[in-house]
């Protein structure tokens, strides 16, 4: 048994063969994150805000509101969609969330009108997606891998990553074609047909042979209440916290940051998309990095990366931009894999929903405060030196709790059988 409380792989082959059979699980996980509630609706707000101030005249701030109550909603319900994926499995909570998620996107779509409507709506969208988010989807994963569990939430979360991509220009796209109504119904039928895939997806892995695997592992480690009575949950607690009030803000306002240091509009937005780009190849390195090394060690290389990109931001300025951006992008990118990685390393699965759960919530309320934080900061002090400080010092916090976990066993696996 190695630091990680692992037997140590036995070579290559072990490695790979314990992608055999799973295939559909890792395919089913990121198809359900590609549509899921958090991704897609924070990463569409920015091009309905447009079409929505146009049409209302509703004040830009007024409007982004909406995501921080977004986040408000989903950390209220998160903890209770773990708990109801530790009782009744990913593919029923994933699948009926993503439909209620469809449904109140549809109606949304159809009878919004006022601003209050927005917040009501946004806040709602919350509470019945929770489930489409990684506190259920990456359940399976975590569950049925541990050489390359890494490696796996990696590949998975990727779909999450991709959204940013795809569902700007698509809502963009749509709203020109069609209105910003057409494109709200758009949304909801990705989410409506990605419900079926996420439901008979897992349900035959849980069926399968990856069920078999797992069935060894999904009791063992201590319950929600047990494992708040540890100094590895509110340490954890902590670094979920701080790595967003870090790097949430601070990552909305990469576009007017750019714009104040006297970037054109395009110049500051094609900047900003490399952040994209970074976190999906960070969050596959950072994935083979923490199936090979210890994990909170990782965990302190990253976020070091992300505050060096800050500080690279900070006296670089547009002539180190990308490279600010990239080193960020990194952070962004494996901040969600590192919490379910150590979630499952330190507590196990018998409560993994419900853990994952609180610290995944509490990681979305800091991040959508996060920016509003930000830009208060910048409003006061004329540029976003002082932010960027303020997202230095949240980070250096994070580091600290990282190192922390370090201290602390992890939950004990009994070992699958070789296949």
């Amino acid at each position: 048994m190695n630091q990680t409380g692992l037997k140590p792989s036995t070579g290559g082959f072990a490695r790979v063969n314990e992608f055999r059979g799973r295939l559909l699980l890792i395919l089913t996980a990121a198809i359900g994150l590609s549509a899921s509630m958090n991704a897609v609706m924070l990463y569409s707000i920015g091009s309905f805000i447009g079409p929505l101030e146009s049409e209302f005249g509703w004040a830009r701030g007024d409007i982004s509101l909406a995501a921080t109550l977004l986040t408000f909603g989903l950390f209220l319900a998160g903890p209770m969609v773990g708990l109801a994926c530790d009782r009744w499995g990913a593919a029923v909570v994933g699948s009926i969330s993503l439909i209620c998620f469809a449904v109140l996107l549809f109606i949304m779509g159809r009878l919004l009108h006022s601003l209050a409507g927005l917040w009501i709506f946004y806040f709602l969208i919350a509470l019945a997606g929770a489930g489409s988010t990684p506190i259920v989807l990456v359940r399976p994963i975590s569950a049925a891998f541990d050489r390359q569990r890494g490696l796996a939430l990696g590949i998975s979360l990727t779909g999450a990553g991709l959204v940013g991509f795809w569902i700007p220009n698509l809502v963009t796209a749509v709203v020109a074609q069609s209105g910003w109504r057409t494109a709200y119904g758009v949304l909801a039928l990705i989410a409506l047909v990605a419900a079926p895939v996420v439901y008979f997806g897992f349900r035959v892995t849980e069926r399968g042979e990856a069920a078999k695997a797992t069935a060894a592992v999904v009791t063992v480690g201590p319950t929600m209440q047990e494992a708040r009575k540890t100094s590895a949950f509110w340490s954890m607690s902590a670094l979920s916290v701080t790595m967003a009030l870090g790097i949430g803000g601070l990552m909305v306002h990469l576009v007017p940051m750019f714009r104040d240091l006297g970037a054109a509009p395009a110049t500051a937005a094609g900047i900003t998309s490399m952040i994209g780009i970074a976190s999906v190849v960070g969050r596959l390195c950072i994935g083979l990095c923490l199936d090979r090394f210890s994990p909170h060690r990782v965990a302190v290389t990253v976020i070091g990366l992300g505050i060096l990109g800050i500080l690279v931001l900070k006296f670089g300025g547009l002539a180190f931009a990308i490279a600010g951006v990239v080193l960020i992008g990194v952070l962004l990118g494996a901040e969600l894999d590192m919490l379910a990685f150590l979630t499952a390393r330190l507590f196990g699965q018998r409560a993994f929903g419900a853990i994952y759960g609180w610290f995944y919530s509490i990681y979305a309320l800091a991040f959508g405060i996060s920016p509003v934080v930000i830009g208060r900061l910048r409003d006061s002090a004329g540029d976003y030196g002082l932010a960027m400080n303020t997202s230095v010092a949240m980070l250096l916090v994070a580091v600290a709790a990282a190192m922390v976990l370090g201290r602390w066993t992890p939950a004990p696996l009994q070992q699958r059988p070789e296949r």
